[in-house]
């Protein structure tokens, strides 16, 4: 039966914080992958493959996660089980720690861009310097492969901003992007964004 999970680490606005939460995002998905056979496909948003999943020096510009995640046809029992590792292992580096598990309702396989967008929507992004809206790309019903072929285009858009900007990235915050307060070039990323995903 197909299903569509929503992931959510709650953790305080602030950039070291989310570049924390996107490190343990990352390890979450790893795990998913080595522990419970789940694969790439399986992981919709934020887009992650093998080069980005690595942790290795120079990946950075692809390793661009952070506090949401959008899951298919994992249990929430599996997620709970790499969860509780990463966080015991991470506690002391995010206050506070606590996340939310979200089943979407599905119809005929598909998913509510709406309420895609709702769950990836955080008030508290306003308060930060950020570019490129991901629910924005996304419309109508979406069946998972949709959701993934939005996240790659995405993942696109947020290497390429983190070479103009000279790393300047912090990481992604529910589905914008968010930039450091020394990162000068916010226009010319809000232009990439446009040109990758043809949103304005």
């Amino acid at each position: 039966m197909e299903r569509i999970t929503g992931l959510r680490i709650t953790a305080a606005a602030s950039p070291e914080q989310i570049r924390v939460s996107g490190e343990l995002s990352r390890k979450i998905m790893e795990r998913l992958i080595k522990q419970y056979s789940f694969t790439y496909n399986q992981i919709l948003y934020p887009y992650a493959d093998a080069l980005s999943l690595s942790g290795a020096e120079g990946t950075e510009s692809t390793r661009i996660f952070g506090t949401h995640m959008l899951l298919r046809n994992v249990a929430p029992e599996e997620i709970k089980d790499v969860m509780q590792q990463c966080f015991t292992e991470e506690k002391s580096q995010i206050q506070p720690i606590d996340s939310e598990i979200v089943t979407f309702s599905l119809t005929e396989g598909a998913v509510s861009s709406t309420e895609i967008a709702g769950f990836l929507s955080e008030e508290k992004a306003i308060d930060l310097m950020w570019v490129g809206d991901f629910s924005k790309m996304l419309s109508g019903w979406l069946p998972h492969w949709r959701i993934r072929e939005c996240a790659r285009v995405y993942a696109s858009f947020s290497e390429m901003s983190y070479r103009r900007a000279k790393g300047e990235i912090v990481g992604l915050y529910g589905g914008r992007l968010i930039l450091t307060d020394r990162c000068d070039c916010r226009e010319a990323l809000s232009e990439i964004f446009t040109q990758k995903t043809g949103v304005g």
